[in-house]
C-alpha cells in the first residue's frame, strides 16, 4: 500500500490510499478528501471541471536503462470520481503533459461510468529512464473523442487489444493503429472461415482478453482449432527488422519437446501460386515450449529451451509476457544478434541467420494468430494447424528492433501498473466550484433541413463532353427555435429516390454558445432488424421500433470522420461544413450566450447504389459539453429498384441457395480464377462444383473489377441458368 500525503494552503489535509484491487495489480483508488483548488494559469481549458495528476516511476523498474521516446504507456485503475464525467464513453477525457496544458494523445481501451474503472493508453514525447515521469488526466467537460491511431506511431504495423466479443464479423478486432489491420475471429480469405474457429472472450492482463480453446491438430493437415485472421492483406509491413509482442497465459502443456503445438503467431503470402514454405511460414513464433523466431524457414533464435507454457511466477500475473525482436540482415551489409524477452529480462540472444540475406515481402501478407500456416492448391495461406491452447491478450507487430527497455518497461508497465503508478487527489481550478450556474446547458437546435434528390433522366449517353440532363427535386423545413427540440406533426413527406440518384441533406443548427463547440453530428438511415453478421461495434444507432441503422455517416470535429454501410445500399462523400458567426447585428436573432448569430451548416451527400426499402432518416448534433439532440426527420426515403427479371418458365425456377454475403466477398474480392476459387465460390452459391457455369468466373473478375456489383452478379446469374 503507498500512502501520500498533500498539504496546500486551501485543504489542509488530503489523504490518499493506493490499493491494488486483487492480485493482478488493477490500482484503485480510494480518497479521504477529494479535492484541491489549484492555480488558473496552469489549467488545460475552462471547459474541464477536474484534473488528477498522475506519476510514474517506470524509471525504478528493473532493466529501464535508457529513456523511451513515444512510448505508449497503460494507464489503468479505477477512481469513482471518474464517474463525474459528462460522457458515458469517456469522451470528456483529456491527457496533458505535467505542465498541464500540452495534450498528450490517447486511446480509451475501457471506461465504466457506473464504477469510474479506466484503460487508456497514452503516448509519451519521452519517458525517463532517470526520474518520474507525470501528466494530467482531465475530465468531466467538452466531448473530443479520440484518435486511437495517434498513439501509435508509424513503427507500429498492427495493434490488436483483443477486448471484443467475437462474433466470427470482418474486421471485428480492431487494429488501433492508421494501417486498418483488422483481424477476424474464425479464419477469412484464403484460409477459409469456420464459425467453429472463433475465439472467447476472458477476462485477459489488460482487461479483456481472448481464449484460444483448440483443439490442436498437428502437422500440415486442416485445423479445427481457434483462431484471429487478418482479414484483408496486411499494411505496413517493414522488409527487415520486425518485432513480435504479446502476452500469453495458461496455455496447456505440450507432449515432448512441443514441436507441432502451441503455435503463436505466423504469417504467409499469396504473391504467388507456387507452393513454398518460405511463403506458407514467412514469419513466425512457434512452440510456447521451446520458443522459435524464424522468417522464410531461416531460424533466428531457437532450440534454447524458453517455455511460456508454464505459469509467471511472479506476484502479480500469471500471465507470459514475449517481445521478439527479429534482427535481419540490412540492405548495407550491417548485422547483429536476434533477441527474445520474456518477462521484461533478455531470455536468449543468437545471431544464427543474421549473414542470410532474408527479405519479407511488404505486400500480400496475412496473419494468423494462434496456429501456424500452411499452403495448398497453389494456396500459400489454405490452412491453419500447430494451434494454441491458451489465452492472449495485447498483440503488437511493429518494425525496427525493440530495446532490452522497452521490453522491461512494458512489461512492468501493463504487468504491475499499481507498483508504478500514483494517481492523486481530484483537483478543480480556483474560482471553478461546483454553482448551480452551468456555462452551456443547451442543445445545439436544428433550425432547417434541406433535401435535394438529383437524377440524371436522359436515357443514353450519346457524348460525355456534352451536359447531361438532370432534375433535381428540394424538399426544406423550417423549425421553431423556441423549443428544445424541433417539433413535428404526424405527417412524414414520402421521398422515393432511384439507384444512381444522388440525394444531399443540409442541416442548419443553431447553439445558445459559440457554433464552433459542436462537436459532432450524424445522418442515419436504412433502419433494419440488426443483420445476425453486423458487426456489434456499428451497431449503436437505434429508432423507436428497436431497429438499428446500416447506413449512417458521422462528421467529427477532432477525429476523423467515420461512415458505415452493411449492404452497400450508398456510397457516401466528405461532409462540407460552413460556419457563419459573427457578433454584429444583422436581420438574423440575435445573440446567444457568447454574444454571437449565426448558423452551423453541414452538408451530407450519398449516392444510391441500389434499392433501399421505405426508411426513416434520423439526424443528431452534439456540442463538446455532452449536450445533444437525435430525432426522426419529417420524412421517409425509399430507393425504387428496376422491374425484376421475369423468366419465361413459369415453373422449375432455379434459385441460388442461401449464402454469406461477408464471405463472397472475400472469394470474389481476391479473385484469381485458380480451381480453388471456382470450388469456393460454388460452395458459398449452394452450386455443385461440377454444375458452375464457366462463365460465373467471367462474373466474378468482373466483381473483383468493379464492373458489377455483387447484387447483379447474383441475378445474372439465376437469369441465366432459368434460360
Amino acid at each position: 500500500m503507498q500512502i501520500k500525503i498533500i498539504l496546500s494552503v486551501l485543504t489542509l489535509f488530503s489523504l490518499v490510499f493506493l490499493v491494488p484491487s486483487d492480485a493482478f495489480g488493477e490500482l484503485t483508488v480510494v480518497q479521504t478528501q477529494s479535492k484541491v483548488k489549484v492555480a488558473q494559469q496552469n489549467w488545460y481549458h475552462d471547459s474541464w471541471e477536474f484534473r488528477k495528476n498522475i506519476t510514474l516511476s517506470l524509471n525504478t523498474a528493473t532493466g529501464v536503462d535508457s529513456d523511451l521516446i513515444d512510448f505508449p504507456v497503460l494507464i489503468s485503475f479505477t477512481d469513482t470520481d471518474l464517474i463525474q464525467t459528462n460522457e458515458s464513453q469517456g469522451r470528456d477525457f483529456i491527457f496533458t503533459q505535467s505542465d498541464g496544458l500540452t495534450e498528450l494523445s490517447h486511446e480509451i481501451e475501457k471506461f465504466d461510468n457506473t464504477t469510474g474503472e479506466v484503460i487508456a493508453w497514452v503516448k509519451l514525447p519521452t519517458m525517463s529512464a532517470s526520474s518520474t515521469t507525470e501528466m494530467y488526466m482531465y475530465y468531466k467537460g467538452d466531448t473530443i473523442g479520440f484518435n486511437s491511431a495517434n498513439v501509435w506511431n508509424d513503427d507500429y504495423v498492427l495493434v490488436w487489444h483483443l477486448n471484443q466479443t467475437s462474433t466470427g464479423t470482418v474486421g471485428e478486432f480492431r487494429d488501433s493503429t492508421s494501417n486498418g489491420n483488422d483481424g477476424r475471429g474464425g479464419g477469412g480469405a484464403k484460409v477459409g472461415y469456420s464459425a467453429g474457429r472463433i475465439p472467447h472472450e476472458t477476462i485477459g492482463q489488460i482487461g479483456d482478453g481472448q481464449e484460444l480453446k483448440g483443439p490442436t491438430t498437428t502437422g500440415s493437415g486442416e485445423g479445427t482449432g481457434d483462431m484471429i485472421w487478418t482479414h484483408s492483406l496486411i499494411q505496413g509491413m517493414p522488409s527487415r527488422d520486425v518485432t513480435i509482442e504479446l502476452w500469453v497465459g495458461d496455455i496447456t502443456d505440450s507432449p515432448g519437446t512441443g514441436s507441432n503445438y502451441n503455435d503463436m503467431v505466423g504469417f504467409c503470402t499469396t504473391h504467388t501460386t507456387n507452393l513454398n514454405n518460405n511463403w506458407s511460414n514467412h514469419l513466425v513464433l512457434w512452440k510456447a515450449k521451446d520458443m522459435t523466431m524464424a522468417a522464410k524457414r531461416q531460424h533466428y533464435v531457437s532450440n534454447v529451451g524458453i517455455n511460456v507454457e508454464g505459469n509467471n511466477a511472479a506476484s502479480f500475473t500469471n500471465w507470459n509476457h514475449i517481445v521478439a525482436v527479429y534482427n535481419m540482415k540490412d540492405a548495407d551489409g550491417t548485422v547483429g544478434a536476434s533477441n527474445l524477452y520474456v518477462n521484461g529480462v533478455l531470455a536468449a540472444s543468437q545471431t544464427k541467420s543474421q549473414n542470410d540475406n532474408v527479405v519479407l515481402k511488404t505486400t500480400d501478407l496475412r496473419m494468423v494468430l494462434g496456429g501456424d500456416v500452411d499452403g495448398a492448391n497453389g494456396n500459400n495461406c489454405a490452412k491453419v494447424n500447430n494451434e494454441l491452447k491458451g489465452k492472449v491478450d495485447e498483440l503488437r507487430i511493429s518494425s525496427g528492433l525493440r530495446t532490452s527497455s522497452y521490453a522491461a518497461a512494458s512489461y512492468f508497465n501493463q504487468g504491475d501498473p499499481d507498483t508504478y503508478t500514483i494517481v492523486d487527489v481530484e483537483e478543480t481550478r480556483i474560482g471553478m466550484g461546483k454553482t448551480n450556474d452551468c456555462y452551456d446547458c443547451e442543445a445545439p437546435k436544428l433550425a432547417k433541413v434541406e433535401i435535394h434528390i438529383t437524377s440524371n433522366t436522359s436515357d443514353e449517353v450519346i457524348n460525355e463532353n456534352s451536359p447531361q440532363i438532370s432534375e433535381t427535386r428540394d424538399y426544406v423545413w423550417i423549425f421553431d427555435q423556441k423549443t428544445p427540440y424541433p417539433m413535428f406533426d404526424d405527417y412524414k413527406t414520402p421521398i422515393i429516390a432511384d439507384p444512381g440518384d444522388e440525394v444531399e441533406i443540409i442541416l442548419e443548427l443553431t447553439d445558445n454558445r459559440t457554433l464552433k463547440r459542436i462537436a459532432d453530428s450524424g445522418t442515419y438511415t436504412n433502419f433494419l432488424n440488426r443483420p445476425n453478421d453486423m458487426n456489434l461495434f456499428y451497431a449503436n444507432n437505434f429508432d423507436e421500433y428497436g431497429k438499428v441503422s446500416t447506413t449512417f455517416y458521422e462528421w467529427n470535429q477532432i477525429g476523423e470522420d467515420f461512415f458505415y454501410d452493411y449492404a452497400q445500399t450508398a456510397e457516401w462523400s466528405s461532409a462540407e461544413i460552413t460556419i457563419d458567426e459573427s457578433g454584429e447585428l444583422d436581420n438574423r436573432i440575435c445573440c446567444n450566450q457568447d454574444d454571437l448569430a449565426g448558423t452551423f451548416t453541414i452538408s451530407f451527400k450519398m449516392k444510391f447504389l441500389q434499392p433501399m426499402q421505405t426508411t426513416d432518416v434520423w439526424v443528431q448534433a452534439t456540442d463538446r459539453s455532452g449536450n445533444f439532440f437525435k430525432v426522426a426527420l419529417p420524412l421517409t426515403l425509399k430507393v425504387a429498384g428496376n422491374e425484376p427479371l421475369i423468366f419465361d418458365s413459369k415453373i422449375n425456377q432455379k434459385v441460388l441457395g442461401f449464402y454469406d454475403e461477408s464471405m463472397l466477398l472475400d472469394v470474389v474480392s481476391d479473385w484469381t480464377g485458380s480451381s480453388q476459387d471456382v470450388s469456393e465460390l460454388a460452395e458459398i452459391l449452394g452450386i455443385p462444383d461440377e454444375q458452375l457455369p464457366p462463365w460465373v468466373a467471367n462474373l466474378a473478375l468482373w466483381v473483383a473489377e468493379d464492373k458489377l456489383t455483387m447484387g447483379d452478379m447474383i441475378v445474372s446469374i439465376e437469369h441465366l441458368i432459368n434460360n
